[in-house]
C-alpha cells in the first residue's frame, strides 16, 4: 500500500533550470510534425463565422440536415485560430501551435520536477514523450486540450508530493478549457478520480483526508465553471454523446481501438512507430510501479491507468495517456534507480546544478535545425495530409459556381473554406455533432459504390458530385446519362446534371494535371 503523507524534501533540479536549452529541445521535437488534417481548414471556417456571427447553435454548412443544432464545444478556439489566420497568416499560426506545444512541454517538465528524479532521467522521459506527442501535436483545438491537461497533472503532481499545490488556479483554466475544446470532461475525471483515490488511500494508511477533501471542494467548482459557456449544459451533453457515436467508431481510424489500429498499419508512413513508442510508455509506466509500488503517487498512477484504458480503447486519446503518463513514469524510474544505486531512502537529496554551456549550446544548435528546416516553424506553407481537389475547387470558383456539393467526406471541410456559403456540403467531418447516422451511412453507400447508394442522387438536391478519380462512386457517376463530368484530374472528378449550364461551359470536361495540396 501506498504511503499518502506529504513529501517535501524535493530536491531534484527542474530541467527549466538544469537545462533550459534541452526543455527548447523537447519542444522543438514535440512541434516538429506540421501537416495541415483535413479539419484545418474547417477550424478556420467556422472560427472565420464566429468571429462575425459569434457562437451559433445551428449549422449554416450543410444541406443533408440544414439547420441541425450545433453545440460547437470548440467555438473560441476555432476564433482564435481564425484570428491568428488572418492577421498573421501561416507563420502566425505556426507559432500559434508552436506556443501550445511550447506550455505542454514545459508543464509537462514541471510534473516531473516533483518527482524528485535525477535531471538525466526527467530528461529522458519527457524527450521520449516529446517524440511519442509530435504526430499529434496539430493544428486542431486539442492542442488546448493537451495543454490544460498538462497544467492540471502539474498542480496534481505538487498537491501530491508536497500538499501545497495552489488548486484555485483550476478554477479559471476550467472555465477557459470548456470554451476552447471538448477534453475539459477528461479534466474533470481526472480531478474526481484523484480526490477519490487519495481519499480512500488516506483513510487506509491512517492520514488526514484534508488534501482529498479539497481536491473534491475543487473539482466540484471547477465542473460548475465548466458550464460558463454559450451552450450550458449543453456542452456537457454534446461532447458525453460524441463519444457514443456509432457512426465514429465503425468509420474513423482516430475512434477505433489500438491495437485494431497498429494491426492494420503498415509501411514507413502508417505512424506505427509512433503508435508502438506510445504504447513503450505506458508499459514502461506499468512495469516500474509494478517493481516499486510505494512511490507515494497512487493517484496519479490511477489517472495513468485511466488514460491508458482511454487509449487502448480510442486510438485518438493516445496522447491523453502519454501526457498523463510523464509524471509516474519519472517518479517510479526514479525508485528503481535509487533501489538499484543501494540507497536506503526513496527520495534522497540531489544537489541542484545545471548542465555545462557546450552541453546547452549542442543542444540549443539542435534545436534550431528542427524549427528552421525546410518544413519548418518558419516556412511559408503547411503541406496537406493528404490529396485534396485543389484544381477542381478552382475551376469551380474561375467559372462561380455555388451550389450543393456532394463531396468526398474528408474534403467536406476544405470546400466549406473554399467556397462557403452560399455552397453547402454533404457532409464533412463533424459526424459526432451535426449529422445523424442515417446520412452517414447514406454517403457511406454511395461512396462505396453499393447499388442503392444512388438514392443519394435522387432524395437530395445536389448540385455538383466530387469525388475522388477511380473511386466507386466515379464509376457510378460515369454510369449515369444524367450527369456530366466537367473536371478531372488525378485527384479529383467534379460532375454536373446534364441539363445545368456548368455542364455546357465551353471545353468540359476539363483534363488537367492535379496541382499540390498545401494549406490553404
Amino acid at each position: 500500500m501506498a504511503a499518502i503523507g506529504p513529501i517535501s524534501d524535493r530536491g531534484a533540479s527542474s530541467l527549466l533550470r538544469y537545462a533550459p536549452s534541452l526543455v527548447l529541445l523537447a519542444i522543438a521535437v514535440a512541434d516538429a510534425g506540421r501537416v495541415a488534417d483535413t479539419d484545418l481548414w474547417g477550424h478556420i471556417a467556422f472560427g472565420r463565422l464566429f468571429l462575425q456571427a459569434g457562437p451559433i447553435s445551428h449549422d449554416p454548412f450543410n444541406y443533408s440536415v440544414p439547420g441541425h443544432s450545433w453545440a460547437v464545444h470548440e467555438w473560441l478556439a476555432e476564433l482564435l485560430m481564425a484570428r491568428t489566420y488572418y492577421v498573421g497568416g501561416i507563420l502566425a499560426l505556426k507559432l500559434w501551435k508552436f506556443c501550445c506545444t511550447a506550455l505542454t512541454i514545459i508543464l509537462l517538465a514541471m510534473a516531473a520536477a516533483e518527482t524528485g528524479a535525477a535531471p538525466l532521467l526527467q530528461a529522458a522521459v519527457l524527450v521520449t514523450t516529446a517524440v511519442a506527442l509530435m504526430p499529434m501535436m496539430q493544428f486542431r483545438p486539442q492542442l488546448y486540450t493537451f495543454m490544460f491537461l498538462a497544467a492540471l497533472l502539474a498542480l496534481l503532481a505538487r498537491e501530491n508530493y508536497r500538499r501545497d499545490a495552489p488548486l484555485w488556479l483550476a478554477i479559471p483554466m476550467f472555465a477557459l478549457w470548456a470554451n476552447l475544446h471538448g477534453g475539459f470532461v477528461i479534466g474533470i475525471g481526472s480531478l474526481a478520480l484523484f480526490a477519490g483515490v487519495t481519499a480512500v488511500a488516506s483513510i487506509a494508511g491512517g492520514y488526514s483526508i484534508r488534501s482529498a477533501a479539497r481536491v473534491l471542494g475543487i473539482t466540484v467548482v471547477c465542473a460548475a465553471a465548466t458550464l460558463v459557456n454559450p451552450y450550458g449544459l449543453g456542452a456537457w451533453t454534446h461532447v458525453l454523446s460524441a463519444l457514443h457515436n456509432p457512426v465514429t467508431r465503425k468509420e474513423m481510424v482516430d475512434w477505433q481501438p489500438l491495437i485494431s489500429v497498429i494491426a492494420n498499419s503498415h509501411g514507413p508512413h502508417s505512424g506505427i512507430f509512433f503508435f508502438l513508442l506510445a504504447v513503450g510508455i505506458m508499459l514502461l509506466s506499468a512495469i516500474a510501479f509494478v517493481i516499486t509500488p510505494r512511490g507515494d503517487d497512487l493517484a496519479l498512477v490511477a489517472i495513468a491507468v485511466a488514460m491508458g484504458a482511454g487509449a487502448f480503447d480510442v486510438v485518438r486519446n493516445i496522447p491523453l495517456a502519454v501526457i498523463a503518463a510523464v509524471a509516474p513514469l519519472t517518479r517510479h524510474l526514479h525508485l528503481i534507480s535509487m533501489k538499484l544505486s543501494g540507497y536506503d531512502s526513496a527520495v534522497p537529496r540531489i544537489k541542484s546544478g545545471r548542465l555545462s554551456w557546450r552541453g546547452q549550446a549542442v543542444l540549443l544548435v539542435a534545436s534550431m535545425v528542427l524549427l528552421v528546416e525546410n518544413r519548418g516553424l518558419l516556412s511559408p506553407r503547411i503541406p496537406a495530409a493528404m490529396d485534396y481537389p485543389v484544381g477542381a475547387i478552382a475551376f469551380m470558383r474561375a467559372h462561380r459556381l455555388q451550389g450543393n456539393v456532394l463531396a468526398r467526406f474528408e474534403w467536406g471541410q476544405y470546400v466549406i473554406f473554399q467556397l462557403g456559403p452560399p455552397s453547402r456540403i454533404f457532409v464533412d467531418g463533424r459526424v459526432d455533432l451535426v449529422y445523424p447516422p442515417e446520412v452517414i451511412e447514406e454517403y457511406l453507400d454511395f461512396f462505396a459504390g453499393r447499388p442503392h447508394g444512388v438514392r443519394i442522387l435522387e432524395y437530395y438536391r445536389n448540385d455538383y458530385v466530387l469525388m475522388p478519380s477511380g473511386s466507386p462512386a466515379d464509376a457510378t457517376m460515369k454510369s449515369r446519362s444524367d450527369w456530366r463530368p466537367i473536371y478531372r484530374d488525378s485527384v479529383a472528378v467534379l460532375f454536373a446534371p446534364a441539363n445545368s449550364t456548368a455542364a455546357h461551359i465551353p471545353g468540359v470536361p476539363i483534363i488537367a494535371n492535379a496541382p499540390p495540396s498545401a494549406f490553404p
